[in-house]
């Protein structure tokens, strides 16, 4: 192995690992981590052929970039729940021994009773002869298949119960990974943690824990954030390879943790020219122009830059709301997120919950008892003054209120938590995908197999079958009309993919939208498909706007970062010497906009809707006077 070559942090982890040391290698925006991950595995096996690694990561993005990157095959590349799952699943009996535990624990509020169970208690006699497994929803009411179902959110939990209680499943985790590597550390749950750092410790086999991260990046408030009260050798990365020099000298001013950043010292790096850093820009522009944004990014400050390029230029907002708009998919955004009738049950709901009201009367009786009012309006005038709302409560508000809340459940996750894995057809963790959305998916990911020509998998994954040249005819005829930018509803594009054999039947998705799914069905179908794919290229980040959490990760030569706090979790005035009452929020804050000036490789503007004087100083300290400028003032 040639160790003149390796970073000197690659070279103190190898090192750490020899000594039988778990460590940290910590480094800024920009840095390289995932670089020397993938060194430091590659100089491993280079060394020891036959070692043992495990590498798991946040996304399946992720494991595929480092997959591709790695040369031995014999690596176990994970996502966290994957890599969980596929250890602890085996072990049924222990796996229902916990799922007792923590169902009948009156504080474990995510683990609830099976439907229709009566008991106070439940016993390991109820999963006799019952399968446990892993999928999008949790549900521990026996299916046809004598299946139970745990989820993204409860696996982890159950997992480090077991890892408690059973010793010998700590040793199976040594015995199948000499080393295991965790990447992108600060947005591990505290759980994955305990599970490597404390109760691995039971078994007496050795092996190396390594995390790869920057604690100022971890924008999640479930991630762990930083490891410090754990006993492990810090090594650290202070150059940077991404950002021009203006970007890092201000990126330095919000960090707190004494790392301070410096340009790469490879000249070859991508944030170099010439042998020279990069000199880039940051400009601050203040106003009160908000309303008409599209106005704004026609100044000429902005000349250069191609809004319609999203692999280039990028607008970073707080919120999927306004972008929703601009990337073309309000309408299917307010359905999750602002619908009239979904409000007003939840309202009814709220109430009964209370004991405020009797549920033994119909929907449309409710309505009138409580009266509710949505932004100070009668809510019930509203749903009656709108053609398509009022058509819809026509039908549901002479049904029992029972089986009408059944009929209108509607999850505001569900739209923006895509993130499909498209061979696997697994989502991410924290997916809440409802199944009209998941049979949409199914579709767009067959649109896009056909389109770059993999039609191995296509075929896998479609109905359609190909025995002649007509049938190739017709199928190009069928994704043609698919793709036209046209108004087809949702609602005709799923029968015309079912009548051309390209979606397979789904009697769960039939069951769906009869049922649970009733209302959702009879808002979702008449909206246009071309909403729906929209609303994918947004959240695959081809879109050329985005939410500021989406973006860790990414980089872009151009960044527009929008400063509005409409979310309370956020108040961007305190990254400007405004205090807060709320330390966590502050924090918060300066995280996150952390992340989201260091994904610029070129140019950053920040635009903050403000005319404080207090801010507008602190703001010329930080980007120099020249660099504060009136919105207004400019062309």
């Amino acid at each position: 192995m040639d160790t003149v070559t390796l970073e000197k942090e690659v070279l103190e982890a190898l090192q750490c690992i020899k000594n039988g040391e778990s460590f940290i290698l910590e480094g800024g925006a920009g840095s390289g981590k995932t670089y020397s991950l993938i060194s430091l595995i590659n100089a491993l096996t280079e060394e020891l052929p036959d070692i043992k690694i495990v590498c798991i990561t946040y996304t399946n993005n992720a494991v595929a970039e480092i997959l591709s990157r790695i040369e031995n095959e014999n690596i176990w590349v994970s996502t966290i729940h994957e890599f969980i799952w596929d250890l602890i699943r085996k072990y049924q009996n222990e796996i229902k021994d916990v799922l007792v535990e923590l169902i009948n624990d009156e504080d474990e509020k995510n683990f609830k009773k099976p439907k229709d169970f009566s008991e106070d208690l439940i016993s390991k006699d109820y999963f006799k002869n019952l399968y446990v497994d892993y999928d999008e929803y949790y549900s521990v009411t026996p299916n046809d298949e004598n299946r139970i179902k745990i989820s993204h959110d409860h696996i982890l939990i159950v997992a480090e119960k077991m890892f408690e209680k059973y010793k010998k499943i700590a040793d199976i985790l040594k015995d199948i990974a000499d080393c295991i590597f965790v990447d992108e550390y600060q947005d591990t749950s505290p759980l994955v943690a305990d599970i490597l750092l404390k109760h691995l410790e039971q078994s007496s086999k050795k092996n190396v824990i390594g995390f790869f991260g920057d604690s100022m990046q971890s924008i999640y408030d479930n991630g762990v954030g930083n490891l410090n009260q754990y006993s492990l050798t810090k090594i650290v990365k202070t150059q940077n390879r991404r950002n021009p020099r203006v970007v890092i000298e201000v990126a330095n001013k919000f960090r707190d943790d004494g790392i301070i950043q410096e340009p790469s010292e490879d000249i070859n790096a991508p944030n170099m020219e010439n042998g020279t850093i990069k000199e880039g820009s940051i400009k601050f522009l203040y106003g009160n122009e908000t309303d008409d944004f599209i106005s704004i990014k026609e100044k000429s400050i902005f000349e250069s830059w191609n809004f319609s390029d999203g692999k280039q230029t990028k607008e970073l907002r707080l919120t999927h709301k306004y972008n929703a708009e601009m990337a073309g998919f309000k309408g299917l955004y307010d359905l999750y997120n602002a619908d009239l009738i979904i409000t007003l049950i939840s309202k009814i709901k709220k109430k009964i919950d209370k004991g405020n009201l009797d549920s033994d009367k119909t929907l449309g009786e409710l309505a009138l008892e409580v009266k509710p009012t949505y932004k100070k309006v009668e809510l019930l005038d509203q749903i009656n003054g709108n053609e398509i709302y009022h058509s819809i409560y026509s039908v549901l508000k002479d049904m029992p209120w029972k089986e009408a809340y059944e009929k209108c459940r509607v999850t505001n996750e569900s739209l923006m938590s895509y993130k499909l894995n498209g061979m696997s057809g697994r989502y991410e963790a924290n997916s809440y995908r409802d199944r009209i959305l998941r049979r949409l998916d199914i579709l767009e990911e067959i649109i896009e197999l056909y389109e770059a020509n993999k039609f191995n998998d296509f075929l896998r994954i479609t109905k359609f079958s190909i025995h002649n040249r007509n049938d190739k005819i017709c199928l190009k005829q069928a994704i043609d009309y698919l793709v036209s930018e046209d108004n087809k509803t949702i609602e005709d594009v799923l029968k015309f993919a079912e009548v051309k054999g390209l979606l397979k039947e789904d009697e769960l998705f039939s069951d769906y939208i009869l049922n649970k799914g009733f209302y959702l069905w009879e808002r979702i179908k008449k909206i246009t498909f071309n909403q729906y794919r929209k609303s994918v290229l947004y959240l695959k980040e081809f879109s050329p706007i985005c939410t500021q959490h989406s973006v860790k990760g990414s980089e872009y030569d151009n960044v527009l970062l929008v400063l509005e706090s409409d979310w309370n979790k956020y108040d961007f005035n305190t990254l400007f010497g405004k205090v807060s009452s709320n330390s966590n929020v502050q924090l918060r804050t300066k995280k996150l906009f952390y992340v989201c000036i260091t994904r610029a490789k070129k140019d950053l503007i920040i635009y903050m809707p403000t005319n404080d004087s207090d801010i507008l100083g602190k703001a010329k300290e930080f980007f120099g006077e020249e660099n504060v400028m009136d919105i207004s003032s400019i062309k």
